[in-house]
């Protein structure tokens, strides 16, 4: 989608402009459906935003899943047996390094947490590739699918093209 002479043209211009825009509100609206109290909703968004740091471009989409994208949960809940954790699933493009990825991102989650007051035990960030996702549909994993079904897009994409299948 380049112009003549390889240059950017004015609307590529203008979607990298907006994009920080654009995910930020994406990420707004994605946080508004689930239940969270105030203080997950800082977490969720500090965790994403370090995983878009970290990851760059390759990272494909951060999915939120479970009771919490099914809006089954009480963000309010105190009792630590009744509360429901927050379950988010990292999935890298071929280029990732998942194994990388999968060693820093408890001891990240476990800095947030601290920071923000909450238990890193309530986040869970599961880690795959685009390959071990395909796989997974391809046989229709019980899993996947549940998670197909009720998540919550919190960064890239739902990746439901046929690619991805």
């Amino acid at each position: 989608m380049r112009g003549t002479g390889d240059k950017p043209t004015e609307a590529m211009s203008f979607r990298r402009a907006a994009y920080p825009q654009t995910m930020a509100s994406r990420l707004a609206n994605a946080i508004a459906a689930a239940p969270f109290n105030e203080v997950e909703r800082r977490l969720v968004v500090r965790i994403v935003a370090w995983l878009e740091a970290e990851v760059g471009d390759d990272l494909l989409a951060i999915w939120l899943y479970g009771s919490r994208a099914r809006g089954e949960a009480d963000p309010h809940e105190t009792d630590p047996d009744r509360r429901s954790d927050i379950d988010m699933l990292v999935v890298l493009g071929l280029d990732g390094d998942e194994q990388a990825l999968r060693w820093s991102v408890l001891p990240a989650v476990e800095r947030m947490a601290d920071a923000e007051g909450d238990s890193p035990i309530y986040y869970s960030v599961r880690v795959i590739g685009e390959d071990w996702l395909r796989d997974r549909r391809r046989i229709h994993s019980f899993f996947i699918q549940e998670v197909d079904r009720d998540k919550i897009v919190l960064a890239g994409t739902d990746l439901d093209e046929e690619c991805y299948r």
